[in-house]
């Protein structure tokens, strides 16, 4: 078995080699990319493995950014009117049409039960005209998101291009009560959108909005997913995005895995993906400079022995900063044996840790859709139980590693406390969560 192991390893260089080989040749202006397991060896009898794939970026040079061509998509409904939400949105977007230059361009729609194009998409040369407008746009009728956002999508369209920057930015407070109110027929909407590089971003004001809903929609449109507690930081939040937008590195960016004989794939947790055959797409739309992004793969591997290949991975992507033409891969392998002993000898401590939290992350989605569903003592089991589990892990008291794990674990237990300390239970689940999110995301 020793000279088994031994091949194994030699395949895993290869495998990191070709990542290694882009950074030698693009030096810190390439985009890295890898994968590792947990269990580099594993029974005999197959067993489930987490596979940790990494996507690095780098600190851009470009002193100026890449224009934006940007919708932004105003709920003007009643219920904007109450905590001077409208007042405080409207001061946010003030804020973002001064930051903007003439080269990029701006669409503003504003919704309530009717969708209006406030200033339609073109080059930002005439602030003071659409400030005017803005400083008369007042709260009044229901919520007709999904008309908003598709009017929005529009005004993108018209410019979108590669040269841009293309997002569609949508803020509400309220429920969906007009036009398409689906979810499904709203995500489907985002997701092609996302296929030609118009990414969606959410904004949730206040606690009477639908958070899944939105999530959901940033996730699919694949930008970002924000929870405004407060009205009051509706600026510190678009001027968030707007720093986010104007990092953008790279745009359509999606993996592409091709998965080893035998092997099963059961999630990208908090990524969306569609698989055909022993193919995987996982979409992930606009990514930044200088950020370390990991999403973890749940794959589940037959019984076999020798040596097997596991997956292999691309990452494709369109950016006007760096070359694309050598596009970033990595290949893993794994190594099967009959001895516990080994596969624990074996056993990657920081990604068996990183896989357990993501895991976590899944079972709080649980607790969520148990609390929507009325089941708040079943909801508090159930983190518990991730809580649990967590602690239990191989990694747990590893040195380094531990402290991802007991970092999660201290935050589910806040969870715990939140649920049961709070008066509202609209606002303990938007923050749970938004928290879980992000954690999900890598977002701080």
């Amino acid at each position: 078995m020793k000279q088994l192991t031994v091949l194994f390893l030699l395949a895993g260089l290869v495998g990191a080699g070709g990542c290694l080989k882009a950074h030698e040749q693009g030096g810190d202006k390439s985009i890295g990319f890898s994968g590792r397991v947990n269990i580099p060896v594993i029974s005999q009898r197959g067993d489930k493995v987490f596979l940790q794939l990494l996507i690095r970026t780098p600190r851009t040079e470009k002193p100026h950014r890449k224009p934006l061509n940007v919708a932004v998509v105003l709920d003007r409904s009643g219920s904007m009117g109450d905590e001077r939400k409208i007042e405080f949105a409207k001061s946010a977007l003030t804020s973002l049409i001064n930051q903007l230059s003439g080269r990029d361009i701006l669409s503003v729609v504003i919704y309530d039960d009717v969708v209006e194009v406030l200033r339609p998409a073109g080059k930002m040369r005439d602030k003071r005209e659409l400030l005017r407008h803005l400083e008369n746009v007042y709260p009044r009728g229901s919520t007709n998101l999904g008309g908003g956002m598709l009017e929005g999508y529009r005004q993108v369209e018209r410019f979108a291009n590669k040269e841009y920057t293309n997002r569609v930015i949508l803020l509400s407070d309220g429920l969906a009560n007009e036009g398409i109110t689906d979810p499904h027929r709203l995500n489907t909407i985002a997701r092609k959108n996302k296929t030609h590089a118009i990414s969606l971003t959410t904004m949730g004001v206040g606690l009477d909005y639908n958070e899944n809903l939105m999530v959901g929609l940033a996730e699919h449109g694949g930008g970002n997913y924000y929870f405004i507690e407060h009205p009051r930081s509706i600026a510190h939040i678009l001027n968030r995005e707007f720093e986010a937008l104007s990092s953008i590195l790279a745009q359509n960016a999606t993996i592409e895995l091709k998965l080893g004989r035998g092997v099963r794939l059961i999630d990208v947790i908090g990524y969306e993906w569609n698989q055909e055959g022993e193919q995987c797409k996982i979409s992930l739309g606009d990514i930044p400079s200088d950020v370390t992004n990991e999403m973890t793969v749940e794959l589940q591997v037959p019984p076999g022995t020798g040596t097997l290949s596991l997956a292999s991975g691309t990452l494709s992507y369109e950016s006007d900063k760096i070359s694309a033409s050598e596009q970033p891969s990595f290949e893993t392998t794994i190594a099967y044996t009959d001895r516990q002993e080994e596969i624990e000898e074996n056993r990657n401590m920081e990604i068996q840790a990183k896989a357990d939290v993501a895991v976590s992350t899944k079972q709080v989605e649980e607790a969520m859709e148990l609390l929507d569903a009325g089941k708040g003592e079943e909801a508090e089991r159930t983190l518990s139980a991730a809580k649990q589990t967590l602690l239990s892990s191989p990694a747990a008291a590893a040195a380094g590693a531990g402290s991802h794990i007991n970092d999660q674990a201290e935050q589910i237990g806040s969870f715990q406390s939140l649920l049961k300390d709070s008066t509202d239970t609209r606002k303990a689940k938007k923050s749970i969560q938004y928290q879980n999110y992000k954690t999900q995301k890598n977002k701080e």
